[in-house]
């Protein structure tokens, strides 16, 4: 439907969400009204569907075009909804999978975990979405908090998760790899063998119902499950539609009809951009995703040119590998028109060297949170050109977001304050946290993002700092607090200080500054113990090892900004730790 209508062209350097309002404007499915939940008025869609397997035809009706990419394996839409609708089955019928509960997804990015996550919604299930670098350790306690007895994993992660089956009573359905030995594996083929395609199960969803649950790192030790809900779900998804259609009026979507756009997948499914505003986005809009097996910049270009792909999404580490690398002269980029990031911040300086790398492409950046189901501010083409340093405005017609002080008054533009955002599409809360989910949103409705920024004359937010203990480690956030606590837990250590340190390539990396004891340990043995209880991106590559306690504030703390401005320093100088 969307695909037929008829849209008068914008000048191609109009602002994203300009081109965004004027769609709302001009399509009446778009037009919004005032919604109250729980007592709170946001602006949502006055026509938006009851719950996320309402759209699905809407990806069925992409018929035979490739959808998923992934070596030899090429599904359409058509198959893959045609596979979700019988594994949504197999749930329902023969695992018990009911209205609400909790179901596990832990893989990489195979085109079955897009099934997986499709099946759980549609038989009632929350779709769980572990993060598949997880350790054993860390998985069993997201398994423990979700309250999943139903995960579906291909084989590294069901590996990983045996040690949970027998003390939660686990079941676990494996995708693709073989199948560990054990009553508790089933194979994801036989489980949707024999059942009928297009059939899906007889349960009652409601907009309030819980639909998915990604956890994110915060400022407490342990991870956070944001829920979000089918209303949440898929008014971000219409808002991304409208993103969609704006690209469409700016003459960024290739002209020839016959022309699939395609998208390079280079981020995980787990992480909030490459779930909604990459790969839901696809499914919704009829653009093919290749999936990467592992983020490799020849094997970048390779597919580039194999599949003429026209985008490539992938947190800022990427797309700057892409333009610095003399490889991108021995293949042929020349269908590539977008390249966007989201995750972390991009230094400005890469944006013209994008430009400078690809000659048709036009950049952008997203700022979204987990707990605002991606929506949040964005930025493309020539106004990111123009002001590399920003993320953009609110994403109309939904969001909208204001800068608060410390006693939450509302500051004039440029003045940085804490950024504060209102929308249908914000979480539910945090999976049984309710003092978490009290103090992440105002009594009006705005959830407190914990990062610190300002918006400028025209509008745009620049984001400056952050509240919380967060490092975002190449689009990966990272609890200060929660290593700080692996570390603590290992012999030989005394006090500890985990911080952030600026990287060219990475956004940042991790630092940490440890106090031993006499044993005397090292910085490498400290690592190797930490493995298989921290996922590898959560070891600090920089240790910084003394032997005196950490310097104290006046109230017996440690002095983290002190010893953060310190080593930094440090660092810059050029002392890299150990």
């Amino acid at each position: 439907m969307l695909d037929t209508l008829d849209l008068p062209q914008l000048p191609p350097h109009t602002p994203i969400d300009e081109a965004m309002r004027f769609i709302v404007d001009k399509v009446p499915m778009f037009a919004t009204q005032q919604v109250t939940v729980n007592g709170v008025p946001f602006t949502g869609f006055a026509h938006q569907p009851n719950d996320v397997r309402a759209l699905y035809p809407m990806i069925a009706a992409h018929g035979d075009l490739p959808f998923l990419v992934y070596g030899d394996t090429r599904l359409s839409f058509a198959e893959t909804i045609d596979r979700a609708s019988r594994l949504a089955q197999a749930l329902a019928d023969d695992f018990g999978v009911g209205h609400g509960d909790r179901v596990a997804v832990a893989m990489r990015n195979y085109p079955e975990w897009v099934i997986a996550y499709l099946a759980v919604m549609a038989a009632g299930g929350v779709a769980v979405l572990m993060n598949a670098w997880w350790q054993p350790e860390e998985l069993d306690w997201a398994l423990k908090d979700c309250g999943a007895r139903l995960a579906i994993a291909d084989g590294e992660r069901a590996a990983r998760m045996r040690d949970s089956i027998a003390p939660l009573g686990l079941t676990v359905i494996v995708a693709r790899d073989t199948l560990p030995d054990g009553d508790a594996f089933h194979a994801l083929d036989d489980a949707i063998a024999g059942k009928t395609g297009g059939a899906w199960p007889e349960v009652e969803l409601a907009p309030d119902d819980d639909a998915m649950m990604l956890y994110t790192s915060g400022s407490s030790g342990f991870p956070k499950g944001a829920v979000s809900t089918h209303r949440a779900l898929v008014a971000a998804l219409m808002a991304w539609i409208v993103v969609g259609l704006g690209f469409r009026v700016l003459g960024r979507v290739p002209d020839d009809p016959d022309m699939q756009p395609g998208l390079l997948m280079a981020i995980p499914f787990f992480h909030i951009t490459g779930l909604i505003p990459v790969m839901m986005a696809s499914a919704m809009g009829g653009r093919k995703l290749v999936l990467m097996h592992k983020w490799d910049v020849e094997g970048a270009f390779r597919m580039i040119e194999a599949e003429k792909l026209t985008a490539v999404t992938g947190v800022p580490t990427m797309t700057y590998e892409l333009s610095a690398s003399d490889l991108r002269h021995k293949y042929d980029t020349s269908s590539l028109t977008d390249m966007s990031a989201g995750g972390a911040a991009r230094p400005a300086a890469h944006v013209q060297q994008m430009m400078d790398a690809f000659e048709n492409i036009s950049p952008g950046i997203g700022y979204g949170l987990t707990e605002t189901t991606s929506l949040g501010a964005a930025h493309w083409g020539q106004s990111y050109v123009d002001r590399p340093d920003t993320v953009g405005r609110p994403m109309p017609p939904l969001m909208q977001m204001k800068i608060v002080d410390d006693d939450g008054n509302e500051l004039p533009r440029g003045e940085p304050g804490e950024v504060l955002a209102k929308c249908i599409t914000n979480m539910r809360g945090y999976w049984n946290n309710d003092q978490a989910t009290a103090d992440a949103f105002t009594p009006d409705g705005y959830l407190r993002t914990g990062d610190v920024g300002f918006f400028d004359a025209d509008g745009y937010l620049h984001i400056s700092d952050r509240k919380k203990d967060i490092v975002i480690r190449g689009g990966e956030n990272i609890s200060t607090l929660e290593v700080e606590g692996a570390l603590h837990a290992l012999d030989g250590v005394g006090d500890v200080m985990v911080f952030g340190i600026s990287d060219e390539r990475m956004g940042e990396l991790l630092g940490a500054a440890v106090t031993r004891d006499s044993t005397g340990v090292s910085a490498d043995d400290l690592r190797t113990r930490l493995k298989g209880h921290l996922a590898d991106f959560k070891i600090p590559e920089h240790i910084w090892l003394v032997d005196a306690p950490l310097p104290r504030i006046a109230s017996g703390k440690i002095d983290r900004r002190g010893i953060r401005d310190h080593y930094r320093g440090l660092y810059a100088d050029g002392d890299t730790g150990a």
